[in-house]
């Protein structure tokens, strides 16, 4: 009987190539009422959504948009003025080996804002970290069987493939509204930030349901006299299905980026208190994993008959998703600026935070940054607003092992700053990190065998010696002899065979 195998298909993910680039946007907007008082910018945010992703021949394209906004103080005036401005964002990255219809995972962050006033206009520098990973899925045949030989010698090795198998996204509209005490003598919304926690995803009846909260923090134009603003924060409720089919649903993970963000104050009604009113439009992508286990044909030989020809080839796969979320209370001390006038009260504090390094150790990853931190306040004794710029490090651990693939999704949860003394702020940030590392390895399977010429054996024993890190199966390759008659095997020990 000729020799006949049985073939098993099943897709391997390969990373076919991952980049990672800053980007600077330019954006204004002209300042109303702007005439020979100087204007002084005291607070300025971005945020950045990326839209569309379009994989070309050998590049990626970004679309996305950029939403600009600054608080600012016009000439000697103690109240808060606010202004927004729009742009987009088109960048274009080259990845050698990308091809139209490979998967694509995009982030982007923005890593520092700048604000300036120019000629009547406020004008913005976005500094936006982009970091993108295309993926490909490609079947991959291996040996799951072999037949019709007698005395052919099989190895097979477990094979555990996961990949990246759909993903899906839904737009959700979060809204709510906060009542404002009386004594606060709510004005306007003037800046709005947020930062959107996924506490739990899980399985639904037509998909994936997706549950969390945006934490949004307005800061709020106050009538109080020495106080001309004040930050509000509120939590609002995210709960969002996402289609999936039903087979899709057993591996999934979501991502929530904030498409636009917006509030007002409007009076309440008859006598009632102001009411703050919030606007969070957000997209809710859920990527779904799929694993193929097979058991592929490693290695072959024949002890009778006609020898065994084999084709072997090296396999790159994802073999594991390794996921970790940790948050952590990060505390430390800050110097303002020697010509910034000293701290009173402190109104509103901002924060953007960058990576610079990653490390292991002791088999967790170290991840270390700076946070970029700005803080409006009240000077003593003066009723005109002002601002100072600081940064604190900080160090994070999180419980698994990072490479240069890593996803690493940082976030602040909430900021405050409180004066110790004028010239220094006690700073306390809750932090979120979210790590993702797919793990990558090479397996050598044989993806074709055949018989070959007839084996030239003489009867007799032979001595071996084995080398270290021989096996039974490498000996019993070797002399065409069935490797479980094979005893133990020592480098330096000779074993004993019978041809």
């Amino acid at each position: 009987m000729a020799l006949q195998t049985q073939v098993q298909t099943f897709e391997a993910e390969k990373l076919i190539g991952s980049r990672r680039a800053q980007v600077l946007v330019r954006a204004e907007s002209l300042v109303p009422g702007a005439g020979r008082d100087a204007i002084e910018p005291l607070l300025a945010d971005a945020g950045l959504f990326i839209g569309e992703v379009d994989v070309q021949a050998d590049r990626v394209v970004l679309e996305g948009s950029v939403a600009c906004q600054a608080v600012y103080r016009q000439g000697e005036e103690s109240a808060l003025r606010a202004l927004t401005a729009q742009t987009t964002l088109n960048h274009v990255l080259d990845i050698p080996g990308v091809q139209p219809g490979m998967l694509c995972r995009a982030r982007g962050e923005v890593n520092h804002v700048d604000a300036r006033y120019e000629n009547g206009h406020m004008v913005f520098l976005v500094t936006c970290d982009l970091t993108l990973q295309v993926l490909s899925l490609s079947p991959v045949e291996v040996i799951s069987a072999v037949e019709g030989v007698e005395g052919i010698q099989t190895v097979f090795v477990p094979i555990r493939s996961v990949k990246l198998a759909a993903e899906a996204s839904e737009l959700a509209l979060l809204k709510d509204t906060v009542a404002l005490p009386a004594a606060l003598d709510a004005r306007t919304a003037l800046m709005d930030w947020a930062a959107v926690e996924v506490e739990d995803v899980s399985p639904d009846l037509g998909g994936v349901r997706v549950r969390g909260k945006a934490l949004v923090e307005t800061l709020v134009a106050s009538g109080v006299a020495g106080r001309p603003g004040v930050v509000v924060r509120y939590p609002l409720a995210l709960d969002q299905l996402v289609e999936l089919p039903e087979w899709l649903t057993g591996d999934v993970t979501a991502e929530v980026d904030i498409r636009g963000l917006r509030s007002r104050v409007d009076a309440g009604e008859g006598d009632g208190d102001m009411q703050l009113t919030c606007e969070i439009e957000v997209r809710v992508r859920v990527l779904a994993n799929a694993t193929d286990q097979v058991e592929a044909l490693a290695d072959a030989y024949a002890t009778r008959g006609n020898r065994v020809e084999t084709e072997d080839e090296d396999v790159r796969l994802c073999r594991a998703v390794d996921r970790a979320k940790v948050c952590e209370l990060v505390r430390g001390t800050v110097l303002i600026g020697e010509n910034a006038p000293g701290v009173g009260t402190v109104i509103a504090t901002q924060v953007h935070p960058s990576i610079g390094e990653w490390r292991n150790e002791n088999g967790q990853g170290r991840i270390e940054g700076v946070a970029e931190t700005r803080v409006l306040y009240m000077p003593g004794g003066s009723d005109i607003p002002a601002s100072a710029e600081a940064e604190l490090p900080f160090s994070l651990t999180v419980p698994q092992l990072l490479n240069d693939d890593s996803l690493i999704d940082l976030q602040v949860l909430s900021a405050e700053a409180n004066a110790l003394m004028s010239d220094r702020l006690e700073m306390k940030l809750q932090l979120s990190v979210a790590c993702e590392t797919r793990q990558r390895t090479e397996v050598e399977i044989v993806t074709q065998i055949a018989e070959g010429t007839p084996l030239q054996r003489r009867p007799g024993i032979v001595v071996s010696w084995p080398s270290p890190g021989e096996t039974a199966w490498d000996i019993g390759k070797r002399y065409g002899i069935p490797a479980q008659s094979i005893g133990e095997v020592e480098a330096g020990n000779a074993v004993v065979l019978k041809a």
